[in-house]
């Protein structure tokens, strides 16, 4: 959650550098939103189920939905990025119950692998896809990650600028500037 959190603040920047606004954000055209919100709501579920079957049925209602809102906003940069990294995180949630933690980059975060609570677990022998799972510690941001993770954070960042550029406006002729580029005729 911190990387996405550094990642998004880092799309908005990147955004204002090309001359975007957060406030073009809520006049962009973005489809299904109540999915996001179904996701979310899973997402929140799944944090307090008591028995981790609820939790890991919550998880695949929670992709389900995010995955068909990225389907609806798949021309969306970033939006390929965010369904890919979500689906990594996914796969290995869904197969060993909980995301697996890597006791070694727990404690290279300055974390206790005791620490390890809710809709995580320490990485055992025999778990599936542990390349998949939270393995690399970033000491920096006290946090340990995936590769799904990283991913997903490189999405949303990138999705956050995107929405950030000027709203498009239809051009009256080739010489025109679109989205600040002139087209040329041969």
């Amino acid at each position: 959650m911190v990387l996405i959190v550094v990642t998004v603040a880092a799309g908005v920047i990147a955004g204002w550098v090309r001359g975007g606004r957060v406030r073009h954000i809520a006049s962009a055209s973005i489809r299904g939103g109540a999915l996001v919100v179904a996701a979310a709501l899973a997402q929140a579920v799944h944090a307090v189920a008591p028995q981790p079957q609820v939790a890991v049925a919550m998880t695949g209602l929670s992709q389900v939905a995010l995955l068909a809102f990225l389907w609806l906003n798949r021309f969306a940069a970033g939006a390929l990025l965010v369904a890919m990294g979500s689906s990594l995180n996914a796969a290995v949630i869904l197969a060993n119950g909980a995301m697996p933690v890597s006791r070694d980059a727990i404690i290279a975060v300055s974390r206790r692998p005791y620490e390890v609570m809710g809709r995580h677990r320490l990485l055992q022998p025999g778990d599936a896809f542990p390349w998949l799972a939270d393995v690399t510690g970033l000491p920096l941001l006290r946090t340990v990650v995936s590769v799904g993770d990283v991913v997903l954070a490189a999405g949303a960042g990138m999705l956050v600028m995107w929405l950030m550029r000027p709203p498009r406006r239809p051009a009256t002729s080739a010489a025109d500037p679109v989205d600040g580029f002139r087209q040329t005729l041969p």
